[in-house]
Protein backbone atom coordinates (compact mmCIF):
# COMPACT_ATOMS: atom_id res chain seq x y z
CA UNK A 1 0.00 0.00 0.00
CA UNK A 2 2.67 2.43 0.58
CA UNK A 3 4.32 1.71 -2.29
CA UNK A 4 0.96 2.52 -4.36
CA UNK A 5 0.88 5.91 -2.30
CA UNK A 6 4.18 6.51 -3.37
CA UNK A 7 3.42 5.82 -7.09
CA UNK A 8 0.43 8.63 -6.47
CA UNK A 9 2.53 11.00 -5.12
CA UNK A 10 5.11 10.89 -7.98
CA UNK A 11 2.73 11.47 -10.13
CA UNK A 12 1.46 14.53 -8.60
CA UNK A 13 4.71 15.91 -8.25
CA UNK A 14 5.85 15.80 -11.47
CA UNK A 15 2.69 17.04 -12.81
CA UNK A 16 2.81 20.10 -10.88
CA UNK A 17 6.65 20.47 -11.31
CA UNK A 18 6.34 19.92 -15.01
CA UNK A 19 3.28 21.85 -15.67
CA UNK A 20 5.47 25.05 -13.92
CA UNK A 21 8.21 24.65 -15.70
CA UNK A 22 6.46 24.69 -19.06
CA UNK A 23 5.12 28.25 -17.92
CA UNK A 24 8.00 29.88 -17.18
CA UNK A 25 10.34 30.81 -20.15
CA UNK A 26 13.39 29.92 -19.14
CA UNK A 27 15.39 26.80 -20.14
CA UNK A 28 13.10 23.81 -21.17
CA UNK A 29 13.91 21.56 -18.36
CA UNK A 30 10.92 19.83 -18.40
CA UNK A 31 8.75 18.21 -20.67
CA UNK A 32 5.74 16.68 -21.00
CA UNK A 33 3.81 14.51 -23.89
CA UNK A 34 1.13 12.09 -23.80
CA UNK A 35 -2.31 10.98 -25.16
CA UNK A 36 -5.49 9.80 -23.92
CA UNK A 37 -7.63 7.13 -26.05
CA UNK A 38 -10.79 5.60 -26.24
CA UNK A 39 -10.72 1.51 -27.21
CA UNK A 40 -13.89 0.07 -27.55
CA UNK A 41 -13.44 -3.51 -27.89
CA UNK A 42 -16.07 -6.36 -28.75
CA UNK A 43 -14.82 -10.87 -28.80
CA UNK A 44 -16.98 -13.49 -30.50
CA UNK A 45 -17.03 -16.71 -31.74
CA UNK A 46 -19.05 -16.40 -34.42
CA UNK A 47 -21.04 -12.86 -35.59
CA UNK A 48 -24.17 -14.33 -35.05
CA UNK A 49 -23.32 -15.66 -31.47
CA UNK A 50 -22.88 -13.61 -27.63
CA UNK A 51 -20.38 -10.76 -27.70
CA UNK A 52 -18.16 -9.78 -25.25
CA UNK A 53 -17.43 -6.38 -24.33
CA UNK A 54 -15.14 -3.73 -22.86
CA UNK A 55 -13.71 -0.17 -23.25
CA UNK A 56 -10.84 0.91 -22.32
CA UNK A 57 -9.86 4.54 -21.59
CA UNK A 58 -5.89 4.89 -21.78
CA UNK A 59 -4.21 7.80 -20.57
CA UNK A 60 -0.34 8.20 -20.82
CA UNK A 61 1.89 10.67 -19.54
CA UNK A 62 5.63 11.34 -20.33
CA UNK A 63 7.53 13.63 -18.17
CA UNK A 64 11.12 14.27 -19.26
CA UNK A 65 13.28 16.06 -17.12
CA UNK A 66 17.23 17.80 -18.05
CA UNK A 67 18.85 19.25 -15.05
CA UNK A 68 22.69 19.93 -16.96
CA UNK A 69 23.72 19.12 -20.16
CA UNK A 70 24.62 15.63 -19.06
CA UNK A 71 22.17 14.15 -16.94
CA UNK A 72 18.27 13.44 -17.60
CA UNK A 73 15.66 11.08 -16.68
CA UNK A 74 12.27 10.48 -17.32
CA UNK A 75 8.92 8.90 -15.88
CA UNK A 76 6.29 7.65 -18.46
CA UNK A 77 3.16 6.43 -16.44
CA UNK A 78 0.27 4.53 -18.00
CA UNK A 79 -3.58 4.92 -16.41
CA UNK A 80 -6.09 2.62 -17.45
CA UNK A 81 -9.68 2.52 -17.03
CA UNK A 82 -11.23 -0.50 -18.41
CA UNK A 83 -14.94 -1.29 -17.80
CA UNK A 84 -17.57 -3.95 -19.11
CA UNK A 85 -18.41 -7.69 -19.77
CA UNK A 86 -14.38 -8.69 -20.28
CA UNK A 87 -13.76 -7.33 -16.27
CA UNK A 88 -17.23 -8.76 -15.05
CA UNK A 89 -16.71 -12.00 -16.99
CA UNK A 90 -12.90 -12.61 -16.25
CA UNK A 91 -12.43 -13.92 -12.59
CA UNK A 92 -8.56 -12.90 -13.90
CA UNK A 93 -8.95 -9.45 -15.24
CA UNK A 94 -7.94 -7.39 -11.78
CA UNK A 95 -4.96 -9.45 -11.08
CA UNK A 96 -3.79 -9.62 -14.66
CA UNK A 97 -3.80 -5.89 -14.35
CA UNK A 98 -2.29 -5.25 -11.23
CA UNK A 99 0.63 -7.88 -12.74
CA UNK A 100 4.28 -5.86 -12.03
CA UNK A 101 7.54 -7.88 -13.57
CA UNK A 102 10.06 -5.43 -12.40
CA UNK A 103 11.87 -5.55 -9.28
CA UNK A 104 9.68 -2.43 -8.08
CA UNK A 105 6.31 -3.15 -7.93
CA UNK A 106 4.88 0.08 -9.96
CA UNK A 107 1.46 -1.49 -10.65
CA UNK A 108 -1.69 -0.47 -8.80
CA UNK A 109 -5.28 -1.05 -9.03
CA UNK A 110 -6.70 2.42 -7.69
CA UNK A 111 -10.10 1.06 -7.48
CA UNK A 112 -11.93 -1.43 -8.57
CA UNK A 113 -15.39 -3.23 -8.97
CA UNK A 114 -17.35 -6.61 -10.18
CA UNK A 115 -16.92 -4.74 -13.95
CA UNK A 116 -15.20 -1.71 -13.78
CA UNK A 117 -11.09 -1.20 -12.48
CA UNK A 118 -9.17 1.71 -12.85
CA UNK A 119 -4.99 0.85 -12.96
CA UNK A 120 -1.98 2.79 -12.98
CA UNK A 121 1.43 1.60 -13.71
CA UNK A 122 4.81 3.34 -14.20
CA UNK A 123 6.62 1.65 -17.14
CA UNK A 124 9.59 3.90 -16.86
CA UNK A 125 11.46 5.72 -14.34
CA UNK A 126 15.12 6.24 -15.04
CA UNK A 127 18.31 8.28 -14.58
CA UNK A 128 20.84 9.01 -17.32
CA UNK A 129 24.57 10.19 -17.58
CA UNK A 130 26.39 10.86 -20.78
CA UNK A 131 29.53 12.00 -21.44
CA UNK A 132 31.62 11.74 -24.55
CA UNK A 133 31.32 8.45 -25.60
CA UNK A 134 29.63 6.69 -22.68
CA UNK A 135 26.15 6.89 -21.53
CA UNK A 136 24.54 5.18 -18.35
CA UNK A 137 21.25 4.74 -17.56
CA UNK A 138 19.75 3.28 -14.18
CA UNK A 139 16.12 2.56 -13.40
CA UNK A 140 13.02 1.17 -15.55
CA UNK A 141 13.89 1.89 -19.26
CA UNK A 142 13.23 -0.20 -22.33
CA UNK A 143 16.22 -2.32 -23.97
CA UNK A 144 15.76 -3.35 -27.62
CA UNK A 145 18.39 -5.21 -29.45
CA UNK A 146 16.03 -6.51 -31.98
CA UNK A 147 16.18 -6.34 -35.65
CA UNK A 148 12.84 -7.81 -37.24
CA UNK A 149 9.69 -6.30 -36.39
CA UNK A 150 6.93 -9.38 -35.23
CA UNK A 151 9.15 -12.15 -33.57
CA UNK A 152 12.84 -11.05 -31.42
CA UNK A 153 14.49 -13.80 -30.58
CA UNK A 154 16.97 -10.97 -29.43
CA UNK A 155 14.86 -8.76 -27.19
CA UNK A 156 16.06 -10.73 -24.24
CA UNK A 157 15.25 -8.17 -21.37
CA UNK A 158 11.67 -6.85 -22.21
CA UNK A 159 9.75 -9.05 -25.38
CA UNK A 160 6.18 -8.04 -26.33
CA UNK A 161 3.26 -9.47 -28.15
CA UNK A 162 2.83 -8.49 -31.74
CA UNK A 163 -1.06 -8.26 -30.52
CA UNK A 164 -1.00 -5.79 -28.19
CA UNK A 165 -1.28 -2.99 -30.84
CA UNK A 166 -2.31 -0.23 -28.00
CA UNK A 167 0.47 -0.74 -26.27
CA UNK A 168 3.12 1.02 -28.69
CA UNK A 169 6.11 1.59 -26.43
CA UNK A 170 6.53 -1.87 -25.19
CA UNK A 171 7.46 -2.69 -21.49
CA UNK A 172 10.42 -1.67 -19.65
CA UNK A 173 12.68 -3.52 -17.31
CA UNK A 174 14.58 -2.53 -13.90
CA UNK A 175 18.05 -2.60 -15.21
CA UNK A 176 21.51 -0.63 -15.40
CA UNK A 177 22.57 0.00 -18.76
CA UNK A 178 26.18 0.85 -19.74
CA UNK A 179 26.70 2.02 -23.31
CA UNK A 180 30.00 2.91 -24.89
CA UNK A 181 30.12 4.14 -28.63
CA UNK A 182 33.36 2.80 -29.93
CA UNK A 183 32.97 4.84 -33.64
CA UNK A 184 29.83 6.26 -35.40
CA UNK A 185 28.98 2.91 -36.20
CA UNK A 186 29.66 0.77 -33.68
CA UNK A 187 28.50 0.79 -30.22
CA UNK A 188 29.43 -2.03 -26.96
CA UNK A 189 27.01 -2.41 -24.20
CA UNK A 190 26.36 -4.37 -21.07
CA UNK A 191 22.99 -4.52 -19.47
CA UNK A 192 21.91 -6.17 -16.49
CA UNK A 193 18.27 -6.66 -14.78
CA UNK A 194 16.53 -8.11 -12.19
CA UNK A 195 12.56 -9.06 -12.20
CA UNK A 196 9.85 -9.46 -9.72
CA UNK A 197 11.25 -12.89 -8.64
CA UNK A 198 15.14 -11.76 -8.06
CA UNK A 199 15.92 -13.24 -11.16
CA UNK A 200 18.98 -11.48 -12.92
CA UNK A 201 19.18 -11.67 -16.80
CA UNK A 202 22.81 -9.88 -17.76
CA UNK A 203 24.46 -9.74 -20.98
CA UNK A 204 26.58 -7.61 -22.64
CA UNK A 205 26.15 -6.73 -26.58
CA UNK A 206 28.09 -5.56 -29.58
CA UNK A 207 27.10 -3.62 -32.86
CA UNK A 208 28.83 -2.63 -36.03
CA UNK A 209 28.87 -2.32 -39.77
CA UNK A 210 30.63 -4.02 -42.90
CA UNK A 211 29.67 -4.59 -46.23
CA UNK A 212 26.68 -1.63 -45.65
CA UNK A 213 25.24 -4.11 -42.55
CA UNK A 214 24.54 -3.64 -39.78
CA UNK A 215 25.45 -6.74 -37.04
CA UNK A 216 25.65 -7.56 -33.45
CA UNK A 217 26.37 -10.40 -31.32
CA UNK A 218 25.16 -11.10 -27.74
CA UNK A 219 25.52 -13.49 -24.97
CA UNK A 220 25.24 -13.76 -21.17
CA UNK A 221 22.97 -15.11 -19.06
CA UNK A 222 18.57 -15.23 -19.01
CA UNK A 223 17.24 -15.44 -15.58
CA UNK A 224 19.93 -17.26 -13.99
CA UNK A 225 17.96 -20.27 -15.88
CA UNK A 226 19.85 -20.41 -19.11
CA UNK A 227 23.03 -18.98 -20.68
CA UNK A 228 22.12 -17.23 -23.67
CA UNK A 229 24.30 -16.27 -27.48
CA UNK A 230 23.04 -14.63 -30.02
CA UNK A 231 23.12 -12.70 -33.43
CA UNK A 232 21.85 -10.34 -36.14
CA UNK A 233 21.54 -7.99 -38.83
CA UNK A 234 19.87 -5.44 -40.88
CA UNK A 235 20.89 -4.38 -44.57
CA UNK A 236 19.74 -4.48 -47.99
CA UNK A 237 19.81 -6.51 -50.85
CA UNK A 238 19.38 -4.10 -53.49
CA UNK A 239 15.71 -2.41 -52.46
CA UNK A 240 14.34 -5.13 -50.32
CA UNK A 241 15.49 -4.91 -47.08
CA UNK A 242 16.62 -7.82 -44.98
CA UNK A 243 16.93 -8.26 -41.89
CA UNK A 244 16.99 -11.39 -38.70
CA UNK A 245 18.00 -12.85 -35.65
CA UNK A 246 18.55 -15.50 -33.43
CA UNK A 247 19.40 -16.51 -30.33
CA UNK A 248 20.48 -19.78 -28.44
CA UNK A 249 19.50 -20.78 -25.10
CA UNK A 250 20.93 -23.48 -23.31
CA UNK A 251 19.60 -24.57 -19.20
CA UNK A 252 22.13 -24.18 -16.54
CA UNK A 253 21.52 -26.50 -14.41
CA UNK A 254 21.08 -29.43 -17.20
CA UNK A 255 23.86 -28.18 -19.43
CA UNK A 256 25.35 -31.51 -20.39
CA UNK A 257 22.35 -33.41 -20.83
CA UNK A 258 19.85 -30.98 -23.62
CA UNK A 259 19.71 -30.01 -26.88
CA UNK A 260 18.77 -26.37 -25.36
CA UNK A 261 16.54 -23.98 -27.26
CA UNK A 262 17.29 -22.44 -30.52
CA UNK A 263 14.93 -19.38 -32.01
CA UNK A 264 15.72 -17.61 -35.85
CA UNK A 265 13.79 -15.15 -37.25
CA UNK A 266 13.93 -13.69 -40.73
CA UNK A 267 12.37 -10.33 -42.21
CA UNK A 268 11.67 -9.15 -45.46
CA UNK A 269 10.21 -5.65 -46.82
CA UNK A 270 9.93 -4.44 -49.95
CA UNK A 271 8.06 -0.23 -50.81
CA UNK A 272 6.79 0.02 -54.34
CA UNK A 273 6.98 3.23 -55.78
CA UNK A 274 3.28 4.14 -54.89
CA UNK A 275 4.10 3.21 -51.11
CA UNK A 276 2.57 0.45 -50.90
CA UNK A 277 4.90 -1.74 -48.72
CA UNK A 278 5.26 -5.53 -48.40
CA UNK A 279 6.45 -7.58 -45.41
CA UNK A 280 7.32 -10.95 -44.85
CA UNK A 281 8.62 -12.80 -41.78
CA UNK A 282 9.37 -16.08 -40.39
CA UNK A 283 10.00 -17.61 -36.91
CA UNK A 284 11.68 -21.14 -36.08
CA UNK A 285 11.71 -22.47 -33.12
CA UNK A 286 13.58 -25.74 -32.24
CA UNK A 287 11.21 -26.90 -29.99
CA UNK A 288 8.23 -25.31 -28.27
CA UNK A 289 7.58 -24.73 -24.53
CA UNK A 290 3.73 -23.50 -24.74
CA UNK A 291 1.07 -25.90 -23.65
CA UNK A 292 -1.74 -24.32 -26.06
CA UNK A 293 -5.02 -25.44 -24.80
CA UNK A 294 -6.52 -22.60 -26.55
CA UNK A 295 -5.97 -19.01 -28.58
CA UNK A 296 -7.38 -16.87 -25.57
CA UNK A 297 -4.53 -17.83 -22.93
CA UNK A 298 -1.45 -17.70 -25.12
CA UNK A 299 -3.24 -14.00 -26.86
CA UNK A 300 -3.14 -12.41 -23.18
CA UNK A 301 0.12 -14.50 -21.08
CA UNK A 302 2.62 -12.26 -20.82
CA UNK A 303 5.97 -13.23 -23.79
CA UNK A 304 9.18 -14.64 -22.84
CA UNK A 305 11.70 -14.53 -25.08
CA UNK A 306 12.05 -18.50 -24.92
CA UNK A 307 8.00 -18.56 -25.06
CA UNK A 308 7.30 -16.12 -28.43
CA UNK A 309 5.54 -18.73 -30.32
CA UNK A 310 3.25 -22.22 -29.78
CA UNK A 311 4.32 -23.34 -33.06
CA UNK A 312 7.79 -24.45 -34.54
CA UNK A 313 7.08 -22.44 -37.74
CA UNK A 314 5.47 -19.09 -38.05
CA UNK A 315 4.61 -16.94 -40.99
CA UNK A 316 3.68 -13.81 -41.73
CA UNK A 317 2.69 -11.46 -44.61
CA UNK A 318 1.73 -7.83 -44.48
CA UNK A 319 0.77 -5.38 -46.86
CA UNK A 320 0.81 -1.39 -46.20
CA UNK A 321 -1.05 1.24 -48.13
CA UNK A 322 -1.28 4.86 -48.09
CA UNK A 323 -4.70 5.19 -49.22
CA UNK A 324 -5.42 8.69 -48.89
CA UNK A 325 -2.81 11.27 -47.00
CA UNK A 326 -5.15 10.85 -44.13
CA UNK A 327 -6.06 7.07 -44.22
CA UNK A 328 -4.30 4.48 -44.57
CA UNK A 329 -4.96 0.86 -44.31
CA UNK A 330 -2.62 -2.52 -43.20
CA UNK A 331 -3.85 -6.14 -43.87
CA UNK A 332 -1.83 -8.93 -42.09
CA UNK A 333 -2.06 -12.63 -42.31
CA UNK A 334 -0.06 -15.15 -39.91
CA UNK A 335 -0.06 -18.83 -40.81
CA UNK A 336 1.16 -21.57 -38.01
CA UNK A 337 1.15 -24.92 -40.46
CA UNK A 338 1.65 -28.07 -37.45
CA UNK A 339 -2.06 -26.85 -36.26
CA UNK A 340 -3.29 -25.50 -38.97
CA UNK A 341 -3.48 -21.87 -37.61
CA UNK A 342 -4.07 -18.70 -39.22
CA UNK A 343 -4.41 -15.01 -37.57
CA UNK A 344 -5.65 -12.41 -39.77
CA UNK A 345 -5.32 -8.49 -39.23
CA UNK A 346 -7.01 -5.61 -41.19
CA UNK A 347 -6.80 -2.28 -39.95
CA UNK A 348 -7.43 1.00 -41.06
CA UNK A 349 -6.11 4.61 -39.77
CA UNK A 350 -7.29 7.92 -40.47
CA UNK A 351 -5.67 11.05 -39.18
CA UNK A 352 -7.72 13.77 -38.40
CA UNK A 353 -5.21 15.94 -37.51
CA UNK A 354 -1.55 15.88 -36.22
CA UNK A 355 -2.52 14.93 -33.08
CA UNK A 356 -6.16 12.79 -33.62
CA UNK A 357 -6.47 9.84 -35.13
CA UNK A 358 -9.28 7.09 -35.29
CA UNK A 359 -8.44 3.79 -35.61
CA UNK A 360 -10.53 0.35 -36.75
CA UNK A 361 -8.75 -3.38 -35.81
CA UNK A 362 -9.90 -6.86 -36.24
CA UNK A 363 -8.22 -9.36 -35.09
CA UNK A 364 -9.35 -13.16 -36.30
CA UNK A 365 -7.87 -16.34 -34.84
CA UNK A 366 -8.40 -19.82 -35.97
CA UNK A 367 -6.51 -23.67 -35.43
CA UNK A 368 -6.78 -27.31 -34.92
CA UNK A 369 -5.52 -28.09 -31.40
CA UNK A 370 -6.07 -31.03 -28.63
CA UNK A 371 -8.34 -30.33 -25.89
CA UNK A 372 -7.77 -32.00 -22.51
CA UNK A 373 -8.55 -35.59 -23.80
CA UNK A 374 -6.28 -35.33 -26.26
CA UNK A 375 -9.22 -35.41 -29.08
CA UNK A 376 -8.77 -32.34 -31.75
CA UNK A 377 -11.31 -29.33 -32.06
CA UNK A 378 -11.26 -26.50 -34.17
CA UNK A 379 -11.26 -23.45 -32.14
CA UNK A 380 -11.46 -19.99 -33.96
CA UNK A 381 -12.06 -16.02 -32.27
CA UNK A 382 -12.41 -12.96 -33.26
CA UNK A 383 -11.86 -9.45 -31.34
CA UNK A 384 -13.14 -6.12 -33.30
CA UNK A 385 -11.57 -2.66 -31.63
CA UNK A 386 -12.58 1.04 -32.75
CA UNK A 387 -10.28 3.56 -30.92
CA UNK A 388 -9.98 7.23 -30.91
CA UNK A 389 -7.05 9.11 -29.92
CA UNK A 390 -5.77 12.53 -29.01
CA UNK A 391 -1.48 13.08 -28.30
CA UNK A 392 -0.17 15.78 -26.76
Amino acid sequence: MKINRCILLIIAVCCYTSISAQDTVQQKKFTVTGYISSLQSATFDSIQKNWVTENLIHNRLNFKWFPSTNLSGALEVRNRLAFGENIKLNPNAASDYKKDYGLLNLTTNVFQGNSYLLNTSVDRFWLAYEKEKWKITLGRQRINWSQTWVWNPNDIFNTYSFFDFDYAERPGSDALRVQYNNSEVSITELAIKMNSQKQVTAAGYYKFNKWNYDFQLLGGVLNQTDYLIGAGWSGAIKRLAFRGEMSYFRPINHFSDTTGLFLASVAFDYTLGNSLTFMAEFLYCSHVATNLENFQTFYSAPLTVKNLSFVKYNLLLQATYPITPLLSGTLAGMYFPPIQGYYVGPSLIYSVSDNIEFSFFLQSFGAHIKNELGEKQKIRFNMVFLRAKFSF
